[in-house]
């Protein structure tokens, strides 16, 4: 096992969802956390409910898809916590519908949170990385397809392969690289998902977080559970049940990509 207490860790969609539930699970190891995401009062709320466990947990506002907000992300963090061990790549967007119906600014938007951000933060954050840190990619939707969300599950198919290829990087100094495949988890989007009449029980965010931090901790390289841990093509069609299939259709006729913000970065998986 790996002794988490005193490290510090980036977390970024970290205001809610699977990101808060990171968060959680790290302070109550000791750790403590810079939450990062767009929406300034829902990582205030994290932030004290970790102030109320008697943890350390400082949170900057920042947009992923600005070109210098990576560096602002890294900087800040040297600031506020004197380092960088652990580096939680979790934000992301999700862009439902046709793909022929995305604007090519929506297209960007997509590739540059949920794949050039992270690529970016560990490119800067790797020096301290290589100290004995730790760096966990978070991905999703990535061993099987997703209909009517091509640019979410392309992106997080993406990011599995940089964990993945980064492994072998990381392994000769000293960095451990876990890349986490959780299953449908309850989030603000994914209501309408369960809404049909087949479709698996959505999982507890704050379970969801305690599972991949334990694998961290145990120093594994991937955590994997529910249907996106069967490789067949069917496990995710056996579970959309039209209703669901429908609604990521109309989404992206009706609105622009919808930030995840911390918690719904992950609203499509299952």
């Amino acid at each position: 096992m790996r002794a988490l207490s005193g490290k510090n860790a980036i977390i970024t969609g970290g205001g809610s969802g699977i990101g808060r539930g990171i968060a959680l699970a790290l302070v109550r190891r000791g750790a403590n956390v810079m939450l990062a995401g767009r929406r300034p009062d829902a990582l205030a709320a994290v932030a004290a409910e970790i102030d109320a466990l008697n943890g350390r947990a400082v949170a900057l506002a920042v947009d992923l898809r600005e070109v210098t907000a990576c560096e602002q992300l890294i900087d800040a963090t040297r600031t506020m916590l004197g380092g960088i061990d652990i580096l939680v790549n979790n934000a992301g967007v999700l862009a439902a519908g046709r793909l022929d119906e995305h604007a090519v600014d929506d297209i960007h938007a997509v590739v540059t949170l949920n794949l050039t951000a992270p690529i970016s933060l560990t490119r800067l954050a790797w020096p301290e990385l290589m100290a004995a840190g730790r760096l966990m990619v978070v991905s999703a939707m990535s061993k099987a397809p997703l209909p009517y969300a091509s640019l979410y599950a392309a992106t997080k198919a993406g990011l599995a392969a940089f964990g993945a290829s980064l492994w072998y990087e990381g392994a000769p100094v000293g960095v451990q690289v876990l890349t986490a495949f959780p299953p449908g988890t309850a989030t603000e989007l994914t209501a309408p998902l369960a809404a049909g009449r087949r479709f698996y029980r959505l999982a507890n965010p704050l379970v969801v977080g305690e599972r991949i931090v334990s694998a961290l901790e145990a120093g594994r390289t991937e955590v994997a559970w529910g249907p996106v841990s069967r490789r067949s093509r069917g496990c995710i069609e056996l579970h959309l049940t039209p209703r669901a299939v429908s609604w990521l259709r109309c989404v992206g006729s009706s609105a622009k990509p919808t930030e995840s913000g911390p918690s719904s970065e992950h609203a499509a998986r299952g």
